[in-house]
């Protein structure tokens, strides 16, 4: 069963509150990462690719290495496995070298020297699923779609009191709701607030409530 919501509505002034107290969020508390300084759509596209398999702390140490010696996704196409696994090998992912190089190779062919935009053009490269894709729409592009990974899903199900266990990449329903509450600006800060409330507050087990700025709105708290 999909995620949906129970008995409670979920009204204009609810979803304005959480849109607006999630940006803020972001804001003020929000995560610094390197990539998030970037609108480079290569850039995001890699680093979404290394973010499945390893931590963002991991990745952090290798960011700065690997994009100044592939800096684009022509030079990444060109570079053999072996120096590719000598940047990202100390990540544990020396698999993810052949992967990357594939990938970038498929995407030159089809789409030269740019990164699509489009979520059809996206999901033809190897490995690209919809949050990926989505990611790079909204963190590169600016596009105001939904980006639910574990974490957005835990923030969702328990501020809106949505019902569902699926996996995010697999529970429909829950992309749908997102996607209704899109906010039709401040779209990137907006998704990257999500991951981090999910990541800092709202976390699988011993949420801090206390911190929490959805708190006096939230589904969830009053219960726990």
């Amino acid at each position: 069963m999909g995620s949906a919501p129970r008995s409670m509505d979920v009204t204009e002034e609810k979803i304005e509150f959480f849109r607006r107290k999630v940006v803020d969020f972001y804001l003020t508390q929000g995560r610094k990462w390197p990539w998030r300084e970037t609108r480079d759509p290569y850039v995001v596209l890699i680093t979404e690719l290394l973010l499945q398999k390893t931590t963002a702390k991991q990745v952090v140490k290798v960011f700065s290495s690997f994009f100044s010696k592939f800096p684009n996704i022509g030079t990444l196409a060109k570079a053999s496995e072996t120096d590719i696994e000598a940047i990202i090998g100390e990540l544990g992912l020396r698999k993810r070298a052949g992967f990357l190089r594939e990938l970038a190779q498929h995407a030159v062919e089809e789409f030269g020297d740019k990164i699509p935009n489009t979520l059809e053009d996206l999901m033809k490269l190897k490995g690209v699923g919809l949050y990926t894709a989505n990611a790079v729409r909204s963190f590169a592009y600016g596009m105001c779609v939904p980006v639910v990974d574990r974490n957005v899903a835990r923030v969702l199900r328990r501020f809106f009191g949505l019902e569902g266990e699926k996996p995010a990449y697999a529970d429909r329903e829950l992309w749908k709701f997102a996607e209704k509450i899109m906010p039709t600006s401040a779209c990137r800060e907006f998704n990257y607030g999500l991951i981090d409330l999910g990541a800092m507050i709202c976390t699988s087990r011993e949420p801090q409530c206390s911190r929490c700025p959805l708190r006096p709105e939230c589904a969830y708290f009053p219960r726990h």
